[in-house]
């Protein structure tokens, strides 16, 4: 009985404005399922698409006394999921840049305090890059001088995600233990 009282639209947005719970596990049972598949589609990760969806039901649920739905459902769940994926890809470019100045403070730190070994350490670097297997140093090239992300490498090369992901791990472990002799 519970299920066909919810098809009716302004029943369930209304026991969802009350916060009749059944109406909330209705909605989440309905379209938890295929907007992670939705966000998993656009995002390329199964484990940060569960918790983007997560946290659209979490705000869905926290906004459900304010609820003005023009359409459906449906539409208003996808959209307030892809704004929050939008919104946590601009915190990973602005974190990227921050990332990206700290390392050129910390690298001109080290220059000037002892530039002959700044210069002896990359010089060992990229003899090391040098020494890389062939689609090893690829990948690893395209990532950190090419600035691609995996995905676009992996389409690059022909190659999955995973590969992308052991190539670079491979390389960046033998550097970092290049630097640590």
């Amino acid at each position: 009985m519970e299920k066909n009282k919810y098809c009716n639209k302004e029943i369930l947005l209304g026991d969802l404005k009350e916060g009749v719970m059944p109406a909330f596990t209705h909605v989440f049972n309905c379209y938890f399922d295929e907007l992670n598949s939705y966000i998993s589609v656009i995002c390329g990760n199964q484990n940060l698409a569960q918790e983007i969806v997560q946290q659209t039901f979490i705000k869905f649920w926290d906004r459900r006394k304010k609820l003005v739905i023009k359409d459906n459902i449906k539409r208003y769940l996808f959209k307030m999921a892809y704004n929050l994926y939008k919104d946590l890809q601009k915190r990973n470019v602005k974190e990227l840049g921050l990332m990206k100045d700290l390392q050129y403070t910390a690298m001109m730190n080290l220059m000037e305090k002892d530039p002959e070994e700044t210069e002896r350490r990359l010089k060992l670097l990229n003899r090391e890059i040098e020494r890389l297997p062939k689609k090893c140093k690829t990948v690893f090239l395209l990532a950190k001088k090419g600035g691609l992300e995996y995905k676009e490498i992996a389409l690059q090369l022909n190659i999955s995600v995973k590969t992308v992901e052991v190539h670079i791990s491979k390389a960046m472990l033998r550097l970092k233990n290049t630097l640590n002799q």
